[in-house]
């Protein structure tokens, strides 16, 4: 399955659709299960001699178990609850004992 991130500061996975973002739809999913949550950082660029070149902001994205019964997968590996870890372009996430797998895409993957 495909998830789409967007502008937003979290994206919150839920077996309660109600609330949910993106609902886990498997009764393994806890009502809280996982959040993908964006942050906002700034990275400083020098040359070879340490001369300082400008700032770039980035947006990366990390994930934390919610302290869930069933437990989330990141590339096939439980992670522990309350714990963030980055993600990056290509990482599955899965929730429970569900079968779906979420692949963590970029805007410009092919």
């Amino acid at each position: 399955m495909t998830a789409y991130t967007y502008t937003g500061r979290a994206v919150i996975f839920l077996a309660e659709r109600k609330v949910a973002d993106i609902p886990t739809d498997h009764p393994s999913c806890s009502k809280q299960h996982t959040v993908i949550q964006f942050r906002q950082i700034e990275l400083m660029r020098e040359d070879t001699d340490g001369i300082f070149l400008n700032k770039v902001t980035k947006v990366r994205s990390y994930l934390m178990d919610l302290g869930s019964t069933n437990g989330t997968f990141l590339n096939g590996n439980r992670i522990d609850a309350e714990r963030y870890y980055e993600l990056f372009e290509k990482d599955t996430i899965k929730f429970g004992n569900s079968s779906r797998e979420f692949v963590i895409l970029h805007e410009k993957s092919a």
